[in-house]
């Protein structure tokens, strides 16, 4: 054999035993996925809030705080700064649906109805705003503050029902706000009292 075919020989040979033998280095390990709890002081503080005896819904409570914001909570006032942004939040969706709502109003009871939504969200809005600045300053007003807030979503909700209005989004807002609202009263009791521990 000629120099030349000897080399494609031992070529074809070469590819032929490295094309059917495995590869360590082409190998495919799956990586798993890992989902990073939360820190356990994070968690703890969570779950005392959310099995705390005001609060309205747990599964809600616990859903609205699985959020990066909650878990890097340190201490029950970091905590309450989360709950009071995620109520004022929640709170000013709501208004802006009610505000479009109140531009397409057709007659006068409907009107008179959303205008009674309108104020119950902007004191919500308002509020949930300044409970946290309260904190520091007064906690007994911070948590009347927070606590009478759930109560007003009854005005609204009395509003539309008397006006036949059937507003399912703003229903919900109105059982949001009640949840919200039990959430910022047992953290600010907590707070009130001046425990690291909820009650």
């Amino acid at each position: 054999m000629a120099p030349l075919n000897h080399l494609c020989l031992i070529f074809t040979i070469f590819l032929s035993v490295f094309a059917i033998s495995p590869s360590p280095t082409i190998a495919r390990v799956p990586i798993p996925k890992v989902k990073t709890p939360f820190p356990a002081a994070s968690s703890k503080l969570v779950a005392q809030l959310c099995s705390g005896e005001s609060i309205l819904n747990r599964r809600f409570c616990l859903k609205a705080l699985s959020n990066p914001q909650a878990a890097a909570a340190k201490d029950l006032n970091q905590l309450a700064n989360v709950v009071f942004k995620l109520a004022a939040s929640n709170a000013q969706v709501t208004l802006n649906i009610i505000n479009e709502m109140v531009k397409k109003a057709g007659s006068p009871p409907s009107l008179k109805a959303l205008k009674t939504c309108q104020d119950v969200y902007k004191y919500a809005v308002q509020s949930f705003g300044m409970v946290f600045n309260e904190l520091s300053e007064d906690p007994m007003t911070a948590n009347y503050d927070a606590t009478v807030i759930g109560p007003e979503a009854d005005n609204c909700e009395r509003a539309l029902a008397t006006a036949n209005i059937q507003a399912p989004r703003i229903s919900v807002g109105n059982r949001f706000l009640h949840y919200y609202s039990s959430m910022g009263g047992e953290i600010t009791a907590s707070i009130e009292m001046g425990t690291t521990e909820l009650r």
